[in-house]
């Protein structure tokens, strides 16, 4: 396992351990041969491994300027990119622009350049091949031949439509999503007695909450809970808060509660007798005193609605 690793090592450490024995281009860039058009860039790269004592001779790069009536060289350069004891590796990079504009799809070659190596006084030419490549015209001159009619259309071929993705899969799962989240919110808001909190008596919610706590009689606050529910449902239906010395008042605004003015007025002493006395457990019939108290005064606002 560790002579392994060692292997691993080396071969990862050392950039151009691989394929030691080899001289000349070992990688090369070069683009796409197809498609190209009139005034396009063209850029090559190559990789050159040549023995350790050997260095390239900028001066042997091809200058920029024509290298044809159609072709230009725009830049070439180097850079040194590794070494050892035994190799160097160079890159090299061409730069070409074309200004040719074919009448159809015409087949073109870039020609070959050499590049000199030098040690001492011995000298190595490494020759870049020539690269072939067509050129095609961004429009076509003549759709059928010279001795087609003057008057027929140029051809020129359509752009490619675009592709589209999908997305019914992202729509069905967006679609279940808000399903679910409304679903959701409602039985939430119900849950919670928020859904109809407008249009039903805040004494049938009252009712709801004391029916909910009296499971719970033998806890010491799930009483002062209860009570606390019947208060609140007096004080929204009295818009403020209501308190015992005001109940004739009540009364009087809400003339559907006076048949019930006298257990009104139980309930307001059933709660000040729980709040000063020691003992703040409720026993179940007292529960049931609210239960009864918020159901025939929630029938009562019913039947006055119904009455206007």
């Amino acid at each position: 396992m560790n002579i392994i690793v060692m292997l691993l090592l080396v071969v990862f450490a050392s950039p151009i351990s691989a394929d030691q024995s080899r001289i000349g281009i070992v990688e090369q860039s070069l683009g796409r041969d197809f498609g190209i058009v009139v005034g396009d860039i063209i850029d090559h790269y190559y990789v050159i491994q040549v023995p350790a004592n050997y260095n390239l001779t900028p001066a042997s790069l091809p200058p920029n300027g024509d290298l044809d009536y159609w072709l230009e060289l725009l830049n070439s350069d180097y850079e040194l990119i590794a070494e050892n004891n035994q190799l160097r590796r160079y890159r090299l990079h061409f730069t070409f622009q074309t200004f040719y504009a074919p009448l159809d799809v015409r087949a073109l070659t870039i020609p070959p350049l050499a590049v000199r190596f030098t040690a001492d006084d011995n000298a190595h030419q490494i020759t870049i091949p020539a690269w072939g490549f067509t050129m095609s015209p961004i429009k076509e001159i003549v759709p059928r031949g010279v001795a087609s009619d003057s008057t027929q259309k140029a051809f020129m071929k359509a752009d490619l439509r675009p592709t589209t993705i999908s997305t019914a899969g992202l729509k069905q799962q967006i679609w279940i999503l808000a399903f679910s989240v409304i679903v959701l919110s409602i039985l939430w808001l119900s849950l919670n007695g928020y859904l109809f909190s407008f249009t039903r008596s805040p004494f049938q919610q009252a009712y709801h909450e004391v029916k909910k706590l009296r499971k719970y009689h033998a806890d010491e606050s799930a009483f002062s809970q209860a009570l606390q529910a019947v208060h609140r449902a007096f004080n929204r239906r009295a818009k403020q808060a209501l308190f015992a010395h005001q109940i004739d008042e009540f009364v009087v605004k809400h003339p559907e509660l006076e048949a019930y003015r006298e257990k009104i007025d139980d309930f307001y002493q059933l709660s000040a007798e729980a709040l000063y006395s020691d003992q703040k457990k409720g026993e179940p019939a007292d529960f049931d005193q609210l239960l009864r108290l918020c159901k025939q005064l929630a029938g009562a606002e019913k039947l006055a609605l119904k009455k206007t």
